[in-house]
């Protein structure tokens, strides 16, 4: 199979033993877009990859630079109840955007028909610019999901962090579904968690400063950290230990001072692009895994802050040169 027919054919390749340093079969999906781990070896997006890759990142990257922020708001804003044909032609018209859809589908379905077992790695998921969910034994819960199916998930879901109050890390009808309809968890540092709070099913989640909750089996210590220069102690970092594995999501953090997590976390979700390279963390830290995120926002036009697949495999490479190990997952990939 070429890698234009393994595009095709619908195959997602994903990283679930790429802790290891191995490379896991193909599992069937719908996201239509591959990734690979910087170091394993995969024929996939990696630093270095061969002139067949970049023309297929090619092709998807102007698949996704044809959509306008204004489309896409439209879309988003639309919901997962937005009427089949209207959803249908809109596709068609911005085939960026089915991808965007078809990886939240595979995500959502791959998540119901995964079991993880006691003591087990949890599973993880890329879903959305720096949105992930994360199966445990015990939990299942998301970190800045930021989709328009979002409220779809908040049934299934044990509990929601969010990193901060921007539109591309959260949306509120998740919020809503999640606090109003669910009554469930949702940590975060700008908006009451009431629903969880006064119906006394779960813990409220908001708070400014520093916290530690425990659900089950996963622990989640909230920091603080910078967006900005201007947004002080804007974004609150998160370090979930699950077991012997640690996780560690630092949302739009800039200040590389106030990233402190305990040495080695196993996976490092980081935004690239937001003032700080992922190398300064790879020698402070040194995460076993940097997992760059926040590509190909559509919220941000194109050439304000929608950072390409060029842009990221060039972090890939900033990070290999600092010693560490990366990926650079596509929309729908499951990351271990």
């Amino acid at each position: 199979m070429t890698r234009r027919e393994f595009i095709g054919a619908g195959l997602v390749a994903t990283a679930a033993t790429a802790l290891q340093g191995e490379v896991t079969a193909t599992v069937p999906g719908g996201a239509g877009m591959v990734s690979g781990v910087a170091t394993a070896g995969m024929d996939g997006v990696r630093a270095g990859a061969g002139e067949a890759g970049a023309r297929d990142l090619d092709a998807i990257q102007k698949e996704i630079d044809a959509v306008t922020p204004q489309d896409y708001s439209a879309f988003r804003d639309a919901g997962p109840d937005m009427p089949v044909s209207e959803r249908d032609a809109v596709q068609a018209r911005l085939p960026g955007l089915a991808r965007y859809d078809r990886a939240f589908d595979k995500v959502f379905a791959e998540v119901q028909a995964t079991t993880v077992a006691p003591g087990a790695r949890p599973a993880v998921w890329y879903v959305y610019n720096m949105g992930f969910v994360v199966k445990t034994a015990e939990r299942l819960f998301s970190i800045d999901l930021c989709h328009r199916q979002g409220p779809r998930f908040a049934p299934l879901l044990d509990f929601a962090l969010i990193t901060h109050n921007h539109g591309d890390h959260y949306t509120r009808p998740f919020y809503d579904a999640m606090n109003g309809h669910e009554g469930k968890t949702v940590v975060n540092n700008f908006v009451d968690n009431y629903g969880a709070h006064y119906r006394g099913k779960h813990p409220g989640g908001f708070t400014r400063g520093p916290k530690e909750f425990v659900f089950g089996d996963v622990k989640v210590k909230a920091t603080v950290s910078d967006h900005n220069a201007y947004l002080i102690d804007y974004t609150m970092p998160f370090e979930i230990e699950i077991g012997d594995f640690r996780l560690y999501h630092t949302g739009d953090s800039q200040n590389i001072d106030k990233l402190n997590p305990a040495p080695e976390p196993d996976l490092w979700l980081v935004h690239p692009y937001c003032g700080m390279k992922p190398s300064l963390g790879v020698r402070k830290f040194a995460p076993k895994l940097t997992v760059i995120g926040h590509l190909q926002e559509f919220g941000h036009a194109r050439d304000r802050w929608r950072f390409t697949f060029k842009e990221g495999l060039a972090r890939v490479r900033d990070v290999e040169e600092a010693g560490g190990r990366a990926l650079m997952p596509l929309w729908g990939d499951r990351i271990c």
